[in-house]
């Protein structure tokens, strides 16, 4: 045999990678009628989240991708496809000639807030098997984050 696993389910990566996509087959489940992939609705969600804690002063796509822990190329892709939904815009930043400012437009917001509650309630439903152990997976997973 080629791993040192003598079943599968003693490889914690295989087990993380079953794991996500059965909960991402989930999520992409309550976001379709939002009619957004994931990672839309994380990048408008983030975005929507981050300006409200910097009071709608605007974010950037660099302090998006970082905060989503996504590729700035990716992230610039799917804003573009968000901007054409009419979710953000974009504006020339006011002392970063090469940045944009990135806002929620009113529908953008309305959207995001009910993806957020689908998102959530799906995040309830198949989670809801760990009882008191999410807060022991939630500091799990941060663990593994910031490595």
């Amino acid at each position: 045999m080629s791993s040192k696993y003598s079943n599968a389910e003693e490889s914690p990566g295989f087990m993380l990678w079953q794991v996500t996509n059965i909960w991402q087959k989930a999520i992409r489940k309550a976001l379709d009628p939002f009619e957004l992939t994931h990672p839309q609705f994380v990048l408008l969600f983030s975005c929507k989240w981050l300006n409200e804690k910097n009071d709608h002063s605007g974010i950037t796509q660099v302090q998006l991708a970082q905060h989503a822990q996504m590729d700035v190329n990716v992230t610039s892709q799917v804003l573009r496809t968000l901007e054409k939904k009419g979710y953000i815009e974009r504006r020339p930043h006011p002392t970063d000639s090469r940045a944009n400012v990135i806002s929620v437009t009113k529908s953008g917001d309305v959207i995001a807030s009910q993806a957020v509650r689908a998102v959530e309630e799906e995040d309830r439903a198949f989670f809801s098997d760990l009882g008191d152990d999410i807060g022991l997976l939630n500091r799990i997973l941060k663990r593994l984050a910031n490595h």
